[in-house]
């Protein structure tokens, strides 16, 4: 299975240059999936979310996105409480946490973002507690044996290296992946830092006898966390434009960042390869 992973691609306020043929560099790797863990746009309006389906109609591969934080309307203030994800359902997906399973994996979408927050800036995520609750009866749709991905905009873990610009994880990350680990889920797919990092969460109880062993089980094997930078933002934070290659192996995730580096996309070689 080989997933395309991209993320925070801010159309109006996106490169021009780099859109054009991001497209076909995409289709290029012959992904079985496309996923899009948010930011489509810049301020959420009309005309931005038209240049993100005109950019998504070109893709070969099927689709799976989440909404980010500016997906939800920022100059509209009235469209932003009333209907925050009318112009996501119409343009990009009708569901805002979709579930997907194909290939031997199982997809499911945690919407962060919120159309208000008791603080300053809205633009920091959240999961909440009935989300939690909620994700071991999504998962029980799926073949017990799929290798199971959770996508989110905003990100459950800090990069190793300090960054540029400071800000929030997701409220309640550890309490998220606490429970990730109890379903079951193998690797989490976020962005929003504009930063390309991949880390890993143990889980803090070691696992048992008798417990089921494998890719897909958690028990055995830690979180992967893996961030993609911005696709084609000009809103670069001390990176270049980049996305991430997933190839789901019979015994190993490998996760390669291929990135905009003088004047074309290149596959940077650095690969993770859990044992």
């Amino acid at each position: 299975m080989k997933i395309l992973h991209l993320s925070d691609l801010h159309f109006g306020h996106h490169d021009e240059a780099l859109a054009e043929g991001f497209a076909h560099d995409i289709n290029a790797q012959k992904p079985d999936l496309v996923v899009a863990s948010g930011d489509f746009t810049q301020v959420g309006t009309k005309r931005e979310f038209q240049q993100a389906r005109a950019f998504l109609d070109q893709l070969h591969a099927p689709i799976f996105a989440v909404p980010g934080n500016h997906d939800v309307p920022a100059i509209n203030i009235l469209r932003r409480f009333i209907d925050p994800y009318g112009l996501y359902r119409r343009y990009i997906s009708p569901d805002t946490e979709p579930f997907l399973e194909m290939g031997g994996v199982v997809l499911v979408g945690l919407r962060t973002s919120r159309r208000a927050r008791l603080e300053w800036n809205w633009g920091h995520g959240t999961i909440s507690p009935d989300q939690l609750e909620d994700l071991a009866t999504r998962f029980e749709a799926a073949s017990p044996d799929a290798l199971r991905i959770i996508v989110a905009h905003h990100p459950l873990l800090f990069p190793t290296e300090p960054m540029v610009q400071k800000t929030k994880r997701v409220k309640r990350a550890d309490e998220a992946l606490a429970t990730f680990a109890k379903v079951g889920v193998r690797l989490v797919l976020s962005g929003h830092f504009h930063l390309s990092y991949v880390r890993k969460h143990e889980a803090l109880s070691a696992a048992r006898e008798g417990e089921p062993v494998g890719l897909s089980h958690s028990s055995v094997a830690p979180i992967l966390v893996a961030q993609a930078s911005s696709a084609i933002s000009t809103r670069l934070r001390g990176e270049p434009n980049a996305y991430n290659i997933i190839n789901i192996l019979e015994n190993r995730i490998v996760i390669t960042v291929r990135e905009w580096n003088d004047g074309a996309w290149r596959t940077r070689d650095k690969a993770v390869e859990p044992a």
